[in-house]
């Protein structure tokens, strides 16, 4: 790969990196190399399988050069690179072309890249830090620039006990500052702006160019945002940001800076500004664009893809294998986070895009619910609900009690499901209109012409019009119920025909009735003889007997007429010229139009590629399985989607699930045990448990004060397993957003002891044994330690006692 190449996929090149690779003829250069944890064998053989060199995942490393292996967010070792050659790969059989390395040092003990990076070895570049953390479709080589201390080729000296630290200040003073750390300087707490860049260096201040140039290349000099205005852009946006800008300002406001513990987050919430997503068709063209491989407008953007995506593809594959997922863990331990993430990634291999779970919100193709021990069957798939029969008008509630059969939340999004079916298939044969339908898209019967007359009926079939008659000579556009009343009491006389219910046909026609809505064409009490979509709005066509009209789609004619009798509750279709039938839902509307092979209709292709649509259950052990699925139990089976239909107990219609739904459910195992589950469940779901994951403390934020995250939450998961069962283990979310000492306070005393008192009540031995007597004293109190620094280490005591937790002092 060539230097311009590079520059394209990484941004404009620094000074010093064109350095390295002028005189990349002379000697070696250092690369990370990102390596697949789901590929073992690569990592144990020491080879990369990208293709033929050349190829952008390679990065332009070549014979000689040094590769830091990264892995799972870790660096594991270096290797050298030592030719380009052929090695039988499994993971692609068919293209043995690899490069293979020779093994230099492996490290005993896995380093953080949060931690490596912030060696004095290497000059500050925070986003190729976050390139490494993240996902990045086709670059798996990312070159280092190093600084003079690095010990290149002398590897028994490379040591990274030294580390330089990051800080937001005000000003310099009081901090405790090292050699080559690195300042952030905020001009006051009224403005909060950045200013400047430093690095302390020698015993003083210098400017600090690499980062001021990182800043000022992600944000245009009109975007240099203040942190009162990223606070205020965050509020709404992005949760975690804001938990992050607030702790930034109060502890400027208290102490004069703020510590960073990871530069991720750094460039994540301060140094990136306002993460925008594109509002215009264009915009997001463009981004479709890119994602696609196309040229975007900033030249060398690579494509977005999830942040996780490399983790969670394989549960995103699960789901594609089986559309009804468990994800089961002690609490804390990010479920609910997990189901986020892998929805995206699942977005991702569906739409080759990324697609943020936000957006699919905002698509309606989510919805999420939480089981509990009065959460029902009616609530979930449907029942019956009481109505009072009032006059809305006069706000008055008195008349008859009627009962009606509502949806609960998982029929609700079948039908929307179902109505994005429609839509991809109708477009699948070219079928033009049908983007216009909807989940709520409402279903019309529809007589055309008068009876034992087939004219208009056929007049209408040919334009693709839906017709009435009734004050032909007459433009009702804008025209009001009342209005349609007047005219005709007018053209009939006082002596004629009521004009009530044309009226009221009239008014549905031009008013109620919606692009998108589907008509049902009659032919009998039972039976229609064809589907339309409404694709435009009322327009009136002069000279003609059934002048009011609306243009329509046909989705399908049928040869014989269909029998709706079934799907519409056993009610007969009366002469009305125009009504709605509430009972039939868009499940209903696509198992008729799939109800035929003939050519222009709508069939069951497996190849057409369906919107995903999701239902979230969380929390769903805490629920009566078998009495809120019910027959459902049966219809979820992969293999009986769009297949299988029951008959629901309230409406008497058939009912089956789509293909596009997906069940995503969650649940504590310290609520209650995994092996408590109904057994017909636990048969038609793939089960996912999510563990307490320390590793997210190496991404996020290593240590606090003196507190090492990791080690004081494996210590305390370790003894709980022991003194009780691993399905009490507490989760790494209750340690996620701990920024300060503060925070850790907090988070401690007001969310972990209560947990531990409440999975060993009334023992106090055993809550002494998790997390000392320091904490509970021998009537299970809590005791309340001091966060002020002591002593000649300036730790807490606080700190003190957690750190003697993991490290096995006398508790």
């Amino acid at each position: 790969m060539t230097t311009g190449c590079l520059e394209r996929v990484f941004g404009s090149i620094s000074p010093s990196y064109q350095s390295v690779f002028k005189r990349s003829n002379k000697m070696s250069r250092i690369f990370f190399g990102k390596f697949d944890s789901k590929k073992p064998q690569q990592i144990q053989e020491k080879y990369y399988a990208a293709g033929a060199e050349g190829n952008s995942w390679y990065g332009g490393i070549r014979a000689g050069d040094y590769v830091f292996v990264v892995t799972n967010s870790n660096v594991i070792s270096l290797w050298k690179v030592r030719e380009y050659g052929n090695k039988a790969n499994p993971t692609n059989p068919n293209d043995p072309r690899v490069v293979l390395f020779d093994e230099v040092i492996s490290f005993p003990q896995p380093i953080p890249v949060s931690q490596f990076i912030k060696s004095p070895y290497f000059h500050v570049d925070i986003n190729l830090l976050n390139k490494i953390n993240k996902s990045t479709l086709g670059y798996g080589f990312f070159p280092i620039e190093t600084t003079s201390l690095f010990p290149f080729e002398q590897w028994d000296k490379l040591s990274f006990a030294a580390e330089r630290h990051f800080y937001i200040v005000l000003s310099t003073q009081d901090i405790p500052l090292k050699e080559h750390d690195v300042l952030i300087v905020i001009n006051n707490l009224e403005e909060a702006r950045i200013i400047e860049f430093l690095e302390w260096k020698d015993g003083r201040s210098q400017p600090y160019s690499a980062l001021r140039k990182l800043y000022e290349d992600r944000n245009p000099e009109n975007e240099r945002y203040t942190l009162h205005e990223l606070l205020e852009f965050a509020e709404e946006e992005a949760p975690n940001k804001r938990n992050y800008l607030r702790t930034v300002l109060v502890e400027l406001e208290q102490r004069g800076y703020f510590a960073v513990n990871n530069p991720i987050r750094l460039y994540d919430n301060v140094l990136v500004g306002r993460r925008k997503t594109p509002k215009s068709n264009a915009e997001k063209e463009a981004k479709l664009n890119v994602s696609l491989g196309g040229n975007s407008a900033r030249e060398g953007e690579e494509p977005e893809m999830p942040e996780l995506y490399e983790h969670y593809e394989t549960f995103a594959d699960l789901l594609d294998f089986n559309p009804n997922l468990i994800l089961y863990g002690p609490p804390g331990t990010g479920k609910t986070f997990a189901v986020k993430h892998i929805i995206e990634a699942f977005e991702y291999k569906f739409h080759k895009r990324y697609v943020s779970f936000s957006q699919v919100e905002k698509d309606e193709r989510v919805r999420f619910i939480t089981f509990h021990q009065s959460y029902s069957y009616e609530e979930f798939i449907e029942g019956i609900r009481p109505q009072i029969d009032g006059d809305e008008k006069q706000n008055t509630d008195s008349g008859d009690i009627r009962y009606k059969v509502e949806s609960g939340v998982l029929k609700q999004i079948v039908e929307a499901a179902s109505a994005q079916i429609i839509k991809a298939e109708s477009q699948q044969f070219g079928i033009k209109g049908a983007e216009f339908i909807r989940s709520n898209s409402r279903v019309w019967k529809v007589s055309l012409g008068p009876r034992n007359d087939d004219q208009i009926y056929k007049q209408c079939k040919q334009e693709g019009y839906i017709a009435v008659n009734w004050l032909d000579g007459h433009d009702l556009s804008n025209k009001s119920y009342e209005d349609i009343y007047s005219m005709l009491k007018a053209e009939r006389g006082e002596e004629g025909q009521n004009p009530t219910m044309d009226a009221n046909t009239l008014e549905t026609f031009i008013s109620q009735m919606n692009k998108g809505d589907i008509v049902f064409i009659y032919d009998g009490p039972w039976t229609i003889r064809d589907i339309g979509v409404i694709t435009g709005d009322y327009i009136y066509l002069r000279n003609r007997s059934y002048p009011h009209a609306r243009k329509v789609t046909w989705l399908k004619e049928f040869e014989e007429p269909a029998d709706i009798s079934d799907i519409n509750g056993g009610i007969r279709l009366t002469l009305k010229t125009i009504y709605e039938l509430p009972r039939i839902q868009m499940s209903d509307v696509h198992k008729l139009l799939g109800a035929s092979n003939e050519p222009g209709t709508i069939t069951k292709k497996q190849s057409v590629k369906q919107e995903p649509y999701y239902l979230i259950i969380d929390e769903i052990n805490r629920g009566n399985i078998s009495k809120i699925f019910g027959e459902l139990m049966t219809l979820i089976e992969k293999d009986k989607r769009q297949t299988v239909s029951v008959i629901l107990p309230y409406s008497k219609k058939p009912f089956t699930l789509p293909r596009n739904l997906y069940i995503i459910g969650t649940m504590n195992t310290s609520d209650r045990s995994i092996a408590m589950l109904d057994t017909a469940l636990r048969r038609r779901f793939a089960f996912i448990e999510v563990e307490p994951d320390y590793s997210v403390f190496d991404k996020n934020t290593t240590k606090v004060g003196a507190v090492e995250l990791s080690k004081l939450l494996r210590s305390i998961n370790e003894k709980i397993a022991d003194k009780l069962d691993r399905d009490h283990r507490i989760g790494h979310a209750y340690l996620m957003d701990v920024l300060t000492i503060d925070d850790l306070f907090k988070s401690w005393y007001y969310k972990i002891l209560p947990l531990i008192a409440e999975y060993f009540y009334n023992d106090v031995t055993a809550m002494q044994s998790v997390v000392g007597s320091k904490f509970i004293d021998k009537t299970g109190s809590i005791r309340f330690l001091s966060t002020l620094p002591s002593g000649a280490e300036k730790v807490s005591e606080f700190e003190q006692a957690l750190i003697a937790i993991y490290k096995g002092m006398e508790l």
